[in-house]
């Protein structure tokens, strides 16, 4: 009976303790304080420790602190970290169908890349699945344009002109350079140094991220070719997500549902206000594209597609995203302003 009583009280002692239990997510991201972007990440940070009454909290490394995007996925696996908000590299790594995005001159807008991804939704989200992630969401980071220190106006000038990309891209950077453009590969906190020391000549970006990394303050011109889309995602590794109960998976997952949704909304509203003016304010000159660029990018863009030889991009995949494309654009035949 002695030893009874003390089990219970044991019990009983412990309970407060472990009703109260926290658990801790620790998450990378490659974006920089201060932005839109990091202010909506703590906003659904705070939303998931208040809804959880503290039990789930986030302890978020941004500026890339816990490393690139691929050294944060080393990271996960090493149980270092948790999870990620990606700003797209590490998303189609996990999950290759991602990849489509990247294909140099395929997507015309937001609003085409959201309608195909989300009927690819369901085999991105099986395949992050067998990569051991649970994919919280997709947010457009938006279309990538040139920013650059001279005006360019002709494909052989694009071409010709020393140009970052991101140097963990794995489908358009070798894009570019199997179109012969001169890609200088390199890291995200490489490229404005890379721009000052004069070894690249512009930026392969999307307006936020020329903001958020302050490249548009930097280049002189800006050329308002969509080249590619990029999507960001969230996510997190099962072995951490998988433990929590069940009414703490649908907090974070609706938070994550609408910070994404917001972030969406001011994304859009953020690039119609840096190219409709904002920009301009900065000093950065728009260089019309002409319709003979236009055309002559679009048509080796599209050689290019099919000539691609990539067992994670099979032909199958791209034959559905442009039977896709082509139910979109059929419905909605104007093209997007931004």
């Amino acid at each position: 009976m002695r030893t009874l009583l003390v089990t219970v009280a044991a019990v009983v002692l412990a309970w407060p303790a472990a009703a109260h239990a926290q658990t801790v997510l620790r998450m990378g991201t490659p974006v920089p304080e201060g932005t839109a972007w990091a202010r909506e990440i703590r906003t659904f940070a705070r939303a998931v420790e208040n809804e959880t009454k503290g039990q789930v909290r986030f302890k978020i490394y941004f500026s890339g602190i816990a490393g690139d995007e691929l050294q944060a996925g080393e990271r996960i696996r090493r149980d270092q970290l948790d999870g990620v908000f990606s700003g797209g590299m590490l998303c189609q790594r996990l999950a290759p169908t991602m990849r489509v995005m990247r294909i140099l001159g395929l997507f015309q807008g937001r609003d085409e890349l959201a309608y195909v991804m989300g009927r690819l939704k369901p085999g991105v989200d099986e395949e992050f699945r067998k990569s051991g992630f649970v994919n919280l969401g997709v947010v457009s980071v938006g279309p990538e344009f040139v920013f650059a220190r001279k005006p360019i106006r002709t494909l052989a000038e694009l071409k010709a002109t020393p140009l970052w990309t991101w140097d963990v891209d794995n489908t358009l950077g070798p894009s570019l350079d199997a179109m012969g453009f001169k890609a200088v590969h390199a890291s995200l906190q490489d490229a404005a140094r890379l721009y000052d020391e004069g070894k690249i000549d512009g930026f392969i970006a999307a307006p936020a991220a020329a903001l958020a990394f302050q490249w548009s303050a930097q280049a002189r011109h800006l050329v308002p070719l969509r080249l590619a889309m990029l999507d960001a995602c969230v996510l997190i590794a099962n072995r951490a997500f998988d433990p929590l109960p069940e009414e703490h998976k649908a907090i974070i997952r609706h938070a994550a549902a609408r910070g994404l949704g917001h972030l969406e909304d001011a994304s859009r509203a953020q690039d119609e206000a840096l190219l409709g003016g904002l920009f301009a304010k900065q000093g950065l000159t728009t260089v019309p594209v002409s319709q003979q660029l236009r055309a002559q990018f679009f048509d080796e863009a599209r050689s290019l597609r099919e000539r691609m030889n990539d067992p994670q991009l099979p032909r199958s995949l791209i034959e559905r995203v442009l039977s896709l494309l082509a139910d979109y654009r059929a419905e909605h035949r104007e093209i997007e302003a931004f």
